[in-house]
């Protein structure tokens, strides 16, 4: 009866906020002044001199927990165990305590019985595990009318992170706006935990309100908005179709936590609100903090580079996925002061009984290019990213190409000769030793190309092969070229290899008479 009571009476609390906005009804001024007047409280003897038993062995119990700790980062497993068993040991001596409180809970003054109610509570949750015993003792505690005022805000807090981990949603919110009423200093954290609510029960319009109040709070008492924050401020708005507002944070999101699904989200955004150059230019950014690992990404980006303007980059990121394969890498170190055990793996404490503590640091990985094969590599057996293929080496070329990167492109050429069936790439060679002035070179590789043929434009070919004959002055050859590339059905071919015609005629009798004249004066 006494439990039925108590839930009739919370539920008849009723929310003082707006419904349509979602966000909770702040403490008065008047309520704030109460909760910072601490009205001194005492415990009875005989329940202050169990209460100290109880202290003393759970903060024994705590100091065995961070042993614990510290002995499974060691990986000593079995000594790990061994903790488990003294904190068993210990808090069975605080349970031992709070029983024989117990007995003579209807009898206690109203003070202590919040005591007896907080501590038992305390172990439910964390050395029981007992969510649902914890959540009676919370309960129990906020109905006593002598329990301080902080106890009551602490466990309010608690009992609506107890109901939402259950999934029970409308008492988890109600407990929340009750904590909101009376704290006098509300959280981010709070805000987040009620905007986490609201979208669960799919009310995405009061959890987007109340995460923005949320990120102003954590803004304005520069708190740092965390990653899983973020995630549930983001899946809002995406759930209320904001793309454009969903942009700048993303970007917030990438300076603080630049992971690669942030990166590939607001790729999809750009690309959804027809912004290439943004597009191009995040995912440049991915490259250079090595997150990118699909094949796709390189060649996307290593062409859009291309495009825009920028052939050493693109030919950059096509190099690198050739030659790298995902791995990891150290990128930060973080390092913090941590408790030193002895061999007996107890907590080292000094003259004075406070805990020594040293500093330790842990290596931060994060992604990298590697080396395939390598031990930092994600899959030691895994190929580079990309493969020595069509596609890739033409991309790569066509990159060196534009950056007058010559002697390379052609080297690359080279191999795409190898491996395909048409005479592009001999016919791009030649192109580039035209350029070079390596006029033999050029004649052999165009040749080459027309042989073997599937040109795309054949007569380009012929010109440019004409041309190179007409430099080395076999006219009579040139003017073959360039009577066979006269007859397309490009105008433009057609008038350029006519006008060429006319000029090999009038250099070939130049050339002759020059000839003459020379013989004529020896």
């Amino acid at each position: 009866m006494r439990f039925v009571l108590i839930f009739s009476l919370l539920f008849a609390f009723k929310f003082e906020a707006n419904d349509q906005l979602g966000l909770p009804v702040l403490a008065t001024e008047a309520e704030i002044k109460k909760l910072q007047n601490k009205r001194s409280k005492v415990l009875s003897q005989s329940v202050a001199r169990r209460v100290t038993k109880i202290v003393e062995s759970l903060d024994q119990a705590g100091q065995l927990e961070e042993a614990k700790e510290l002995l499974l980062k060691d990986k000593k497993n079995s000594e790990a165990k061994e903790k488990d068993r003294e904190i068993a040991r210990v808090v069975k001596d605080a349970e031992s305590e709070l029983k024989e409180l117990e007995k003579r809970k209807e009898s206690m003054k109203s003070y202590d019985r919040s005591m007896l109610f907080y501590y038992q509570a305390y172990i439910n949750l964390a050395f029981k595990d007992n969510l649902n015993g914890a959540r009676r003792n919370y309960l129990d505690l906020v109905q006593e009318k002598d329990a301080t005022a902080r106890i009551k805000l602490a466990a309010y807090y608690t009992l609506a992170q107890l109901y939402l981990s259950d999934e029970d949603f409308n008492n988890g919110i109600k407990y929340l706006f009750t904590w909101f009423k009376t704290t006098d200093q509300p959280t981010a954290q709070a805000y987040v935990l009620l905007g986490q609510a609201y979208y669960l029960q799919d009310e995405f319009k009061k959890s987007f309100n109340v995460m923005n109040e949320a990120k102003r709070l954590a803004d304005e008492t520069n708190t740092t908005f965390r990653e899983n924050w973020f995630s549930i401020l983001l899946a809002v708005m995406g759930e209320l179709k904001m793309k454009e507002q969903q942009i700048p944070v993303y970007e917030e999101v990438l300076n603080l936590y630049p992971k690669k699904k942030y990166f590939v989200n607001l790729a999809g955004l750009y690309n959804s609100l027809d912004r290439p150059e943004d597009y191009t230019s995040l995912l440049k950014t991915a490259y250079q903090k090595e997150l990118l690992d699909k094949k796709a990404e390189f060649q996307s980006l290593s062409q859009m580079l291309l495009a825009s303007g920028n052939p050493y980059w693109a030919a950059e990121v096509i190099l690198t996925g050739l030659s790298s394969t995902p791995g990891l890498q150290v990128v930060d170190q973080e390092c913090s002061m941590s408790k030193v055990l002895n061999d007996e793996g107890n907590i080292v404490k000094d003259n004075k009984g406070i805990p020594v503590e040293e500093e330790v640091c842990i290596d931060v990985m994060g992604p990298a290019f590697v080396k395939p094969g390598s031990s930092a590599a994600l899959d030691q057996d895994a190929d580079a990213v990309l493969e020595e293929d069509e596609r890739n080496l033409t991309i790569l070329a066509e990159a060196l190409r534009a950056a007058k990167e010559r002697k390379e492109a052609i080297k690359i050429f080279e191999k795409l000769a190898k491996i395909t069936d048409d005479g592009e790439a001999y016919i791009a060679m030649g192109n580039l030793y035209y350029l070079d002035n390596e006029i033999d070179k050029a004649i052999n590789v165009i040749e080459k190309g027309l042989k073997r043929g599937k040109l795309k434009n054949p007569e380009y070919a012929q010109l440019t092969l004409g041309q190179a004959l007409f430099e080395l002055e076999r006219f009579d050859e040139a003017r073959e070229v360039f009577t066979t590339a006269s007859q397309s059905d490009k105008d433009s071919i057609k008038k350029s290899a006519r006008a060429w015609l006319q000029y090999t005629d009038s250099e070939q009798e130049r050339v002759n008479n020059l000839k003459q004249r020379a013989l004529s004066l020896t």
